[in-house]
């Protein structure tokens, strides 16, 4: 795994691992804190836009949140993802806080991309 690592299309995500033959990505991943659902999407629009390639097939958006009512949002985030331009449909959870997605590239609607948002919540 390396952590800060210049991805293909620029910038620098925060995770990223790849394959050890090529060298080609894996899985790419980007860690925010919570400042609410529009920030929420602007760091996917972030993830998808500068981040991905074709060939990405898996990503992640981990979010910490310290909110007290981290059930509310919970509920705020799973409303809001669904209006991104990129959303597809929805596939699932896994547990109370990490929910699955399918997306498509920016630059290519017929490229679907499993979308996982991990919710993590921390008091202050």
């Amino acid at each position: 795994m390396k952590i800060r690592e210049k991805d293909i299309r620029g910038g620098k995500t925060d995770i990223i691992l790849k394959y050890a033959k090529d060298g080609s990505n894996l899985f790419v991943a980007e860690c925010k804190f919570w400042h609410g659902a529009s920030e929420c999407l602007k760091a996917l629009s972030q993830l998808f836009d500068r981040y991905l390639t074709w060939r990405d097939s898996k990503t992640s958006l981990i979010l910490f949140v310290s909110n007290k009512d981290f059930t509310n949002t919970i509920n705020s985030m799973k409303a809001e993802i669904k209006t991104h331009p990129y959303f597809v449909k929805e596939t699932g959870s896994r547990g109370e806080t990490s929910f699955s997605y399918i997306f498509h590239l920016p630059q290519d609607k017929n490229k679907q991309v499993f979308f996982e948002i991990m919710m993590f919540h921390y008091d202050k």
